[in-house]
C-alpha cells in the first residue's frame, strides 16, 4: 500500500475519534495543545549482531527541551554502552519532519521512564531512508547508514512543555489522549476520546478506559485540558514507532491503560542527569512475599497489608540494621504499607516505594515475628545497590560469535557464589555461529579459558586474542559454571 494512501486511512481513522461525543471544538482545543510537545525519539542500537534504529514517541516536560520517553523504548536488556546517536525527531505541517540531535539523561526506574534533552546546535532533515525499521526488539539485521542533510537552526529553540498534575479522576469520567502516527504517517498526531471504567492499584497503579488510548507514551487530559497521565504499555502494545510489521496497531487495537502523573511526578522533579547513572537504593531482601488472607488473620492483621522477609543477604542495610529471614513488615516509617490489588503486589510496591528514596536516607521499618509478638521498629539506612548488568562492560570474540561481560553482583548472589568469585559472563551467542555450535549458552559462566583461571573481563579479553594470534586455527577450551555444574566446551574455529 502506497505510504500517503495509508498515512491518509491513519489520519481518517484518528480524526474519527471526535464523532463519539466530545465537543469538536474541545478535541480542536486539546489537539492544539498537546500537538507541539509530542515528539519522537530515535536511537541505534548497535550490538555485536549490527545496527537497529528504534523510534518511539516522548513528550516535552520542560521548557529547556527536556522530553520523557516511555522506559519501554529503552529496553532495560540493552546495555547502556550499546545505545548511540540519540535524535529528537519534530513534525510540522509544512515542511519535513526535522532531527535534532540529542543527549540521553538515562533510564529513571523509578517511575519505568527515560528522557533525553536535544543539543541546541543542530538539525537533520529526517526525510531520508535509512536502517532496517521491522521495529523487531531483537537485533539480527544490519542496516545502511543514513544519509542526512546538517542544516543549522535558530541556537535557541522556544519548547512547549506539557505540565503533568495530580488529578483525580472519577469512573465514567471523559478522558482524553493525543499522540503521534507512525513513521508512514510523519507522525502526525491524532485526538483518542475515552472514558475511565477502572482505577487499579499495583506496582505501578493504572486506569482502565472503556475504549481506547492514543499510542503508548501519549498524554492523557481531562475536560479541562490539566494533563492527568501517561498512556503506559502492555502486552501486544507496539512501543516503536517505526514497526513495519503492525503498523496499524496502536490504531485499530488502541491502548486501555495510563499511569496516573502522581506515580511519575517526582521522576519529573528529579529527572537522571547526562552521564550519571542514577543512584537507586536497596535494602539487601531480594525475596519478599506479601502475606495472605489466613496467613494475616492467624497474625492478628486481618485487613492490614503485611510482607514477610525472605532471605537476607549479608553485610547489607537489612542485615546491618537487623532485619531477619521471617520477620512480618506491617509499617514503613511508620505508615501502613501501600495495598494492592492482590497480596502478591505487594513486594513490588514496597520496593517501588523505597526505589523512590535517597541513598543514604533512614527507613524505618514496623516488624512483628508471630502471633501477638509486639510490634518492633528497626532503622535501616538505604545504600547504594550494586552494578547492574545494563552498566557490565561487554567484550565480543567475533572469530567464535560469543560476548562476554564482566560480573556483577547478582552473577554472584543467584549463582550462590562467594562474592569475590571470578569469571566472566556469557551474554550473548551469535546464531549459527561455532559458540552455539558448541553448545555455549548466555549465561554460562566461564572460570578457565584453555587451562588458565579467568579473573576478569580484560584479562579474558587479553588471554583470548593472545592465543588466537599464536594458534589461529587451534580450538579454544572452556570450563563452565551452568545451572550448578561445571561443564568443559570445546569451540572450533570456521576453517
Amino acid at each position: 500500500m502506497p505510504k500517503v494512501l495509508i498515512a491518509a486511512i491513519l489520519t481518517v481513522l484518528s480524526l474519527a475519534a471526535p464523532s463519539r461525543g466530545v465537543a469538536p471544538d474541545l478535541a480542536e482545543k486539546l489537539y492544539a495543545q498537546a500537538a507541539p510537545s509530542l515528539v519522537a525519539v530515535k536511537y541505534t542500537w548497535e550490538s555485536e549482531l549490527g545496527r537497529r534504529e528504534l523510534i518511539g514517541s516522548g513528550v516535552v516536560v520542560s521548557e529547556d527541551g527536556l522530553i520523557m520517553a516511555p522506559m519501554a523504548v529503552f529496553d532495560q536488556r540493552i546495555p547502556d554502552a550499546q545505545m548511540k546517536e540519540f535524535t529528537i525527531i519534530v513534525a510540522h505541517e509544512d515542511r519535513d519532519a526535522e532531527e535534532l540531535d540529542a543527549d540521553f539523561y538515562g533510564r529513571d526506574e523509578r517511575s519505568s521512564l527515560a528522557f533525553l534533552k536535544p543539543k541546541a546546535q543542530q538539525s537533520k532533515s529526517a526525510d531520508a531512508k535509512g536502517d532496517d525499521k521491522s521495529g523487531d526488539k531483537a537485533p539480527g539485521k544490519s542496516g545502511d547508514a543514513k544519509s542526512t542533510e546538517t542544516k543549522p537552526t535558530e541556537a535557541k529553540r522556544t519548547w512547549k512543555p506539557i505540565k503533568f498534575e495530580e488529578v483525580p479522576v472519577q469512573i465514567g469520567q471523559p478522558v482524553y489522549s493525543i499522540g503521534i502516527l507512525p513513521e508512514m504517517a510523519n507522525y502526525k498526531p491524532y485526538f483518542m476520546e475515552s472514558a475511565v471504567s477502572a482505577k487499579l492499584r499495583g506496582e505501578t497503579p493504572q486506569v482502565l478506559v472503556n475504549s481506547g488510548l492514543a499510542s503508548v507514551g501519549s498524554p492523557v487530559f481531562n475536560a479541562e485540558g490539566k494533563a492527568l497521565g501517561v498512556v503506559a504499555w502492555s502486552p501486544g502494545q507496539p512501543v516503536f514507532l517505526n514497526d513495519q510489521q503492525n503498523p496499524l496497531t496502536a490504531v485499530l487495537l488502541p491502548p486501555k491503560f495510563y499511569t496516573p502523573a502522581r506515580d511519575f511526578l517526582p521522576s519529573l522533579s528529579d529527572p537522571p542527569k547526562p552521564g550519571e547513572p542514577l543512584k537507586l537504593p536497596w535494602i539487601g531482601v531480594p525475596q519478599l512475599t506479601g502475606v495472605n488472607k489466613d496467613v494475616a488473620e492467624v497474625l492478628g492483621l486481618a485487613n492490614q497489608p503485611a510482607i514477610e522477609i525472605g532471605e537476607v543477604i549479608p553485610n547489607t542495610p537489612a542485615d546491618k540494621g537487623g532485619l531477619k529471614q521471617g520477620m512480618i513488615i506491617t509499617k514503613v516509617n511508620g505508615q501502613p504499607l501501600e495495598r494492592g490489588d492482590e497480596p502478591e503486589e505487594l513486594p513490588q510496591i514496597l520496593r517501588r516505594q523505597l526505589l523512590r528514596m535517597k541513598v543514604g536516607q533512614p527507613v524505618t521499618f514496623t516488624v512483628i515475628t508471630g502471633k501477638d509478638s509486639p510490634p518492633k521498629d528497626i532503622k535501616v539506612t538505604l545504600e547504594e545497590q550494586p552494578k547492574r548488568q545494563n552498566l557490565a562492560q561487554r567484550w565480543f570474540a567475533d572469530d567464535l560469535g560469543f560476548a562476554v561481560r564482566e560480573m556483577v553482583f547478582m552473577d554472584t548472589y543467584q549463582r550462590k557464589l562467594a562474592p569475590d568469585a571470578k569469571g566472566v559472563v556469557v551474554a550473548m551467542l551469535r546464531p549459527q555461529s561455532a559458540s552455539q555450535a558448541g553448545d555455549l549458552r548466555r549465561e554460562d559462566l566461564i572460570t578457565e579459558l584453555n587451562r588458565e583461571p579467568v579473573t576478569d573481563l580484560e584479562q579474558f579479553k587479553k588471554a583470548y586474542q593472545a592465543f588466537r594470534k599464536e594458534k589461529p586455527r587451534e580450538a579454544v577450551v572452556m570450563v563452565v559454571q551452568r545451572e550448578g555444574n561445571t561443564k568443559v566446551i570445546r569451540l572450533e574455529p570456521p576453517q
